[in-house]
């Protein structure tokens, strides 16, 4: 075993060892970092309800397709940086049916969907103290939703627009403290 394995071995060991036990009184929640849900983006945008998304990539781009009422409106919105999206096009034409990169196939009639959309309220809501939980905010009059699970990214749409939210998860502050314990043991030895 070389110098640095060992020495790595020994500090996570340590770090291990130290740390046991020792969240006998842990610390209240507001003084431990917390996971969110927060709006990077809201796009204002006309021309009726907004009843789907279709999202998609080309190359190293972002899109998010955005579909109204049938035979309506079809926006494409480039997402690749999430806080400032920028309308591409907007285009009349039928339904969105499939898209991929920067290509969709749009049909003339609508595939058979209830007759009405009903609006849905969604609310983004802390439960950092699960015996008093805060809504953050709330976003009426909703006609669409989709999620990015692999971007960590939900998008709402209501009668003021595109909504874009993030999930963030916390950083356990334990594990940040090993992290930068584990990089100083391999990056600091000789």
């Amino acid at each position: 075993m070389s110098r640095s394995h060992f020495i790595l071995a020994a500090s996570l060991t340590f770090l291990s060892w130290n740390s046991y036990g020792k969240d006998k009184h842990p610390k209240k929640a507001a003084d431990q970092p917390q996971d969110q849900i927060d709006v990077v983006a809201h796009l204002p945008l006309t021309g009726g309800a907004i009843t789907g998304f279709l999202e998609t990539q080309h190359y190293r781009r972002n899109y998010l397709y955005v579909e109204r009422e049938s035979g309506k409106t079809v926006s494409l919105i480039d997402i690749t940086t999430t806080t400032k999206p920028t309308v591409l096009a907007e285009i009349s034409s039928g339904n969105l049916i499939a898209v991929v990169g920067n290509a969709a196939l749009v049909g003339g009639q609508a595939p058979a969907t209830p007759a009405a959309i009903t609006p849905q309220t969604f609310r983004i809501m802390s439960f950092a103290d699960p015996v008093h939980p805060v809504v953050k905010q709330q976003f009426d009059h909703v006609t669409a939703m989709a999620q990015d699970e692999k971007h960590g990214l939900i998008f709402l749409a209501n009668d003021s627009g595109v909504w874009i939210l993030q999930q963030r998860y916390a950083v356990d502050p334990e594990d940040a403290k090993l992290q930068k314990e584990i990089e100083r043991s391999i990056y600091d030895t000789p």
